[in-house]
């Protein structure tokens, strides 16, 4: 059975109201070390509220949450340096390559000398499937190429803790399954916790599954 020391994200009775108006409401969550969580619920449901309580871009009106062990309010700076996020709408600057903004996101991460930084940045393009188009801008990029160079960006880093937002909602029926394959690869690297309204894409590739409706 597993334990405590078992589970990356642990939420008990976590609440977030907006002028009254409660968007969670007492949400009970445990999601498992390498595992792929499916956190599942239609479009205003909560999801994206409870990732930002997650990753401390805001606070919860009442309840307790732990990530790593570590707790959102008093230990945010720390469980963010072990966490990777993309949102659900990535913006890029895009006339760079992907190899090129790739090496501007390490320089948040890695002083070290710029072959290990290169190497890095190699292994994740091929993690995901972008390594024979690096070096074109990304302003040729499809939808699905899009998402996973954001995936490639918050893997970078090598985090404890993938959070994916939404990571195949708008995409095309092939643009989703290599997203949903990548994600799939990525399961031996990391937990990867993603919220989705689409449940053949949760059926497909998720470990856990929560479901989340009207917070």
């Amino acid at each position: 059975m597993p334990t405590a020391d078992n589970y990356v994200i642990e939420t008990r009775g976590l609440t977030k109201a907006y002028a009254g108006n409660a968007v969670l409401k007492g949400l009970d969550l445990k999601v498992p070390k390498h595992s792929i969580f499916g956190f599942l619920g239609p479009n205003g449901a909560g999801k994206s509220t409870t990732i930002k309580l997650l990753l401390g871009l805001t606070r919860p009106t009442s309840g307790t949450a732990t990530v790593f062990g570590k707790d959102i309010l008093r230990d945010s700076t720390a469980i963010r340096q072990r966490i990777g996020y993309l949102a659900q709408d990535p913006r890029y600057y895009e006339d760079l390559t992907a190899r090129q903004t790739m090496r501007f996101v390490a320089g948040f991460f890695y002083k070290s000398g710029q072959r290990d930084v290169d190497e890095r940045i190699q292994q994740t393009l091929e993690l995901v499937g972008l390594d024979d188009k690096a070096d074109r801008p990304i302003k040729g990029f499809s939808g699905g190429e899009r998402q996973r160079l954001g995936i490639a960006q918050a893997q970078v880093n090598y985090p404890d803790l993938l959070i994916l937002d939404e990571p195949a909602a708008s995409l095309d029926p092939m643009g989703r399954r290599d997203v949903l394959e990548v994600m799939e690869r990525l399961k031996q690297h990391t937990t990867v916790f993603y919220s989705t309204h689409i449940l053949s894409d949760v059926q497909r590739v998720s470990d856990t599954v929560a479901i989340l409706n009207h917070g």
